[in-house]
């Protein structure tokens, strides 16, 4: 059974340029090979160094053939690679392929060992200093000797191609298979963590509220408001932007939750006209505003505070502020009560909003008095790239 060569050499795999230029890794590689070759031959030419001017035109004579053998064999091994890519276009045996090349290698190899000779001789009877008998001993076992030596190069060079072709092939489909095997697992993990269904989640949230008493009943809503929380994130996890009304019901339940812990010490209010509520956001920026005035405002007073949420549509741009409690210091990005934050969550929303809305979308803190904070969201009035794809 023959081997079978899977080596594609669509035009699509090689276009037009790289079939005929080639690429530079290939050059390297033809460079050191004839390279190669050529210090092979020369070297020890050169360390008989000639005793008197008629050796020198010798050797020079000689030097000059090793040149032009590697001069031919690199263009005619060149022209070779792209007889083989031509048919490698369709999946071969090595016996096809072999049947099909030899033809191509000895019509190449026989016009190299042409012109070798040619230009040798041509070298040669222009050289005064040579003796008589070395430009008549020119001889068809000169120019066998010289084609089964380029024969003999060709064959090993066309092995030595597929073999480099076929292991980068191999390692190639390896990788693909491990790409492959890694976006399996990744989707079997995907699957694994689908099979736990959020309902599963709110049902149980449910059973606890139930065994609560009623006359407990702010823990009662608490649970409540928990699982509205979850519901709401879990639905916009997938979602690049849900629109302004829908994220400010998950802000009130986070308020409503927060408040049952600080109670009187935590007031909000919001203000958001008609047309602000239908504007697209990115989901939970204005819960990740809110979240952060009661972290560093409402929880560091003891007298609390009051957030303020306010959204309208001004030239056709949303324009979104959440003011709260706290103090900035000069060149801050965060409250100076709090030195432990990082700035990330503000840091995370800007990225956010630039590559959703474009450079023209902003983010900005700045102090309102000497108590206050105000944090203000910019959203220009153009449409967002892939609004609605999930």
């Amino acid at each position: 059974m023959s081997v079978m060569l899977d080596l594609p050499s669509s035009p699509t795999t090689h276009p037009a340029r790289r079939r005929w230029l080639g690429g530079p890794v290939y050059w390297v590689c033809q460079a050191f090979g004839w390279g190669g070759v050529l210090a092979a031959t020369v070297l020890p030419i050169l360390l008989y160094p000639p005793k008197n001017d008629q050796e020198q035109a010798i050797l020079s004579v000689a030097v000059a053939n090793r040149i032009y053998m590697f001069s031919f064999g690199l263009i005619g091994s060149h022209l070779l690679r792209v007889v083989w890519l031509w048919i490698l276009q369709r999946r071969r045996s090595l016996t096809g392929f072999a049947l099909r090349a030899m033809p191509w290698v000895l019509a190449v190899v026989g016009l190299e060992t042409f012109w070798m000779q040619f230009a040798g001789k041509s070298r040669a009877l222009a050289n005064p200093l040579l003796p008589a008998e070395f430009l008549t001993d020119w001889t068809v076992y000169d120019y066998v000797d010289d084609f089964g030596f380029l024969f003999g190069l060709a064959v090993i060079w066309t092995g030595f191609y597929l073999g480099v072709r076929s292991y980068r092939r191999h390692q190639q489909v390896r990788l693909d298979e491990a790409r492959l095997l890694a976006a399996a697992r990744e989707a079997e993990l995907r699957a694994l963590k689908a099979q736990l269904n959020p309902h599963f989640l709110f049902n149980s949230l449910n059973s606890f509220r139930a065994l609560l008493p009623l006359e407990l009943e702010r823990p009662r809503e608490a649970v409540t408001r928990l699982a509205d929380l979850l519901r709401a994130s879990l639905a916009s996890g997938h979602e690049q932007l849900v629109p302004l009304a829908r994220e400010l019901e998950t802000v009130e339940n986070y308020l409503a939750l927060e408040h049952l812990r600080h109670e009187e010490r935590l007031r909000w209010r919001i203000e958001a006209d008609a047309d602000a509520r239908e504007r697209p956001v990115p989901p939970f920026l204005v819960q990740g505003l809110v979240e952060n005035a009661v972290k560093h405002g409402i929880d560091r007073r003891e007298a609390g505070g009051e957030i303020a949420i306010a959204a309208r549509v001004e030239g056709g741009a949303l324009r979104l502020t959440v003011t709260g409690p706290g103090r900035l210091e000069p060149e801050a990005s965060g409250p100076a009560e709090r030195p432990d934050s990082t700035g990330v969550g503000l840091t995370n929303a800007r990225a956010r909003l630039a590559l959703l809305f474009g450079p023209g979308a902003r983010l900005e803190l700045q102090a309102d008095g000497f108590s206050r904070v105000v944090a203000e969201v910019f959203i220009p009035a153009t449409t967002p790239p892939d609004a609605n794809t999930p």
